[in-house]
C-alpha cells in the first residue's frame, strides 16, 4: 500500500470517529432541555393561577364598589327630593305670611278649595256646609290628588297637619300624604308618614289600614320578618277589619 493510500485511509478513519463521538453528545444535549421545560411548568401553571385569583378578586372589589356608589346615588337623589319639597313649602309659606294679615284671606297657605272635588280613595267626605279652615285645606288637598297635582296636594295637607295637628281631619290628611309617598314607592318616606300617624291618633279609624300599608313597605324594603309581625298585629288587634282580611290573604301568601 503506498503512503498516498495510506494517508487516505488514516483520514477516513478519523473522520469515521469523530462522527461516531459526535452522535451520543447530540443525544445527551436533547434530555437536558426537555428536563428543563418540564421543571418550569409546573411554576408557571402556579402563576397563572396566582393572576387568576387576582383578577378574581378585583373583578369581586369593582362589583362591591359599584354597588355602593349604586347606593349612594339613590340617598343623594332622595335627598334632593326632600330638599325640593322643604323649599317648595317654605317658598309657600313665605308667600302666605302677608295673606294671613287680610280678614277675608283663608288660614293656611293652600289655594282656595275647587267646587265639590270627588276624593280620591281613603279620603274623607266632608258636609257642603263645613267651612273650617282646616277642612278647606283639606279640600283643596283633595282637589290637588284628584288633579294628581302630588306637590301641591301634599303641600296642603301637611299645612292642615302642622296647623291643626288636633282637627279631626289631621288623620285623614296625614294618611293621604303616606300614600302619595306609597304610590310613588318612596317606601321610606310613606313608611315615616305612617308611623306619624299612629303615634299622633293611636285609636284613630285609619290606624288598621296604616299598619297594613306599614307591612307593605316593609315588605318592599326587604324586612319580610317585619312585615309579617305588622300584619299579624293587625290579625290580633283589629280582627274585624277589612285590613285584617287583607292581612291573612297577605300572611297565606
Amino acid at each position: 500500500m503506498t503512503s498516498t493510500a495510506c494517508r487516505v485511509v488514516v483520514v477516513a478513519l478519523a473522520l469515521t470517529g469523530c462522527g461516531g463521538v459526535a452522535k451520543p453528545s447530540a443525544s445527551v444535549e436533547t434530555p437536558a432541555r426537555s428536563g428543563v421545560d418540564a421543571a418550569d411548568q409546573p411554576s408557571r401553571t402556579t402563576e397563572q393561577t396566582r393572576l387568576n385569583e387576582q383578577v378574581g378578586r378585583v373583578a369581586g372589589e369593582l362589583s362591591e364598589l359599584q354597588n355602593a356608589v349604586a347606593k349612594l346615588i339613590v340617598a343623594s337623589r332622595q335627598q334632593e327630593d326632600q330638599l325640593a319639597f322643604l323649599r317648595r313649602r317654605l317658598e309657600a309659606l313665605e308667600s302666605q305670611s302677608g295673606s294671613r294679615l287680610l280678614p277675608s284671606a283663608p288660614s293656611g297657605f293652600a289655594p282656595s278649595p275647587l267646587p265639590s272635588p270627588a276624593p280620591s280613595s281613603g279620603a274623607t267626605l266632608l258636609p257642603s256646609a263645613t267651612t273650617t279652615p282646616a277642612a278647606e285645606l283639606y279640600r283643596a288637598g283633595t282637589a290637588q290628588l284628584k288633579a294628581k297635582n302630588f306637590d301641591a296636594a301634599t303641600l296642603s295637607f301637611y299645612d292642615l297637619i302642622v296647623t291643626y295637628p288636633s282637627d279631626p281631619l289631621r288623620e285623614s290628611a296625614q294618611f293621604l300624604v303616606a300614600d302619595i309617598y306609597f304610590t310613588q314607592k318612596d317606601y321610606r318616606g310613606a313608611l315615616a308618614e305612617f308611623e306619624a300617624l299612629i303615634d299622633a291618633v293611636p285609636r284613630g279609624e285609619r290606624v288598621s289600614d296604616a299598619l297594613l300599608k306599614i307591612g307593605q313597605c316593609q315588605k318592599s324594603l326587604g324586612d319580610v320578618s317585619r312585615a309579617r309581625r305588622t300584619w299579624e298585629r293587625i290579625v290580633k288587634d283589629y280582627p274585624a277589619s277589612v285590613a285584617a282580611r287583607q292581612a291573612r290573604v297577605l300572611l297565606r301568601n
